[in-house]
């Protein structure tokens, strides 16, 4: 719990919001087993409280794979508080004109807790198909849009989420070594963009440049993603400056000042 003031809390609130969270971060692939594991809260409680849960709409159950996902009442609330945000708001025509400029998927993601938070993603009429969606979390070390929010953070945020980093592989190109990671985000940072170049899904790759607030923050970062045999290596350099420009292009709209070069 993040308050830090409990004298009001209700431990059984914050169990359920504790089963919520790991389920959404598996993005649908959790059993009761795997909530105990992640959570570490008794296997009967969290019988009890994924029923209600369920129950309440907030999940729902896969019966034949007896796993759990977000459930119709829990997406609705997220859509709300997506639909309320400032920077989808102001991001949307960007991207419109991302997709219409590179015809690929475009993705626009925050940083919540250890992971990329996808808040918006607009499809181009010939992407290939992606596991990504509105609410997908993303992993830091191997996806564009989390080395891009994970390089350009300030050093000590930086250091803490690198110290809590589970490099777990999901192809054979992911980078699971702490130090050839380190090397990447000082790469990163001089060129302004990052690459995931098949680590994160095998025949795709993407480009992701930081978005800056008003106060020069990175808040969020946005990406294009396409398939290897379009997204190529010698095309990464156009692509890239097109990402740059429209992750610019948002950072002005929402406050940031741009540096004045020196006369």
């Amino acid at each position: 719990m993040n308050s830090s003031d409990d004298r009001y809390a209700i431990r059984s609130v914050d169990r359920a919001v504790d089963i919520l969270a790991a389920v959404a971060a598996k993005n649908g692939l959790l059993t009761v087993d795997g909530v105990v594991a992640d959570t570490g809260l008794p296997k009967s409680t969290v019988f009890r409280i994924l029923a209600t849960l369920t129950a309440r709409r907030l999940l729902d159950r896969d019966e034949q794979a007896q796993t759990y996902r977000l459930g119709m009442l829990a997406l609705v609330i997220g859509a709300r508080a997506m639909g309320d945000l400032d920077l989808r708001r102001s991001a949307r025509p960007h991207l419109e004109s991302l997709v219409a400029a590179t015809g690929e998927t475009v993705h626009l993601s925050i940083l919540s807790e250890d992971n990329a938070l996808c808040i918006d993603k607009l499809d181009a009429s010939r992407s290939m198909r992606m596991a990504s969606f509105v609410g997908f979390l993303d992993p830091l070390h191997c996806s564009g849009v989390g080395k891009a929010l994970l390089a350009f953070q300030d050093e000590p945020v930086r250091q803490q989420l690198l110290a809590r980093m589970r490099f777990e592989p999901h192809t054979p190109h992911t980078i699971t070594d702490p130090a050839r990671l380190a090397e990447q985000i000082v790469e990163i940072r001089q060129r302004g963009y990052a690459i995931d170049d098949e680590e994160i899904e095998q025949g795709l790759r993407c480009v992701a440049a930081p978005i800056r607030d008003h106060s020069g923050t990175v808040i969020a970062a946005v990406s294009i993603s396409g398939p290897t045999t379009r997204v190529t290596q010698d095309g990464l350099g156009e692509l890239a400056r097109a990402v740059e420009a429209c992750a610019q292009s948002i950072s002005r709209d929402i406050g940031a000042i741009e540096k004045v070069p020196a006369p």
